[in-house]
């Protein structure tokens, strides 16, 4: 079974553009891809556990992770669905949720080349000021 195989008899995989180059590129380790996370506390939960153990099978791969940190989100106070408002919270407290998800990450996710495929942090929201 290939990895493509294994992810889409796993459910992870539900729809796709062009299946075959997404095969391709996922079984041979060339893939690169992002999964994003909303720093809107300072510890990952166990929902990220998930999108984590898929990031660390897709790089042991050979395939380049990049860990999209927004920031948005946790600025505007986005409710995601609640009947309540979502505390607004500084840039600081954001700064400070994000640099504790990037230690946490780093325990699952090769940030530093190791394997020649070495995963990205990215920070969405950097520069992005709220006037």
């Amino acid at each position: 079974m290939t990895l493509y195989d294994e992810l889409v008899a796993r459910g992870l995989i539900a729809q796709v553009t062009d299946e075959e180059e997404i095969k391709e590129l996922i079984n041979n380790g060339k893939a690169v891809f992002y999964i994003g996370f909303d720093p809107t506390a300072d510890s990952l939960h166990v929902g990220h556990f998930m999108a984590l153990c898929l990031m660390k099978r897709l790089q042991m791969a050979g395939n380049k992770p990049i860990a999209l940190i927004g920031g948005g989100t946790a600025m505007i106070g986005d409710p995601s669905g609640r009947t309540d408002m979502r505390q607004m919270m500084t840039p600081e407290t954001i700064q400070h949720n994000v640099d504790c998800f990037k230690k946490q990450m780093s325990r699952f996710i090769d940030f530093g080349g190791r394997q020649g495929n070495a995963g990205k942090q990215c920070r969405l929201a950097d520069g992005f000021k709220l006037h």
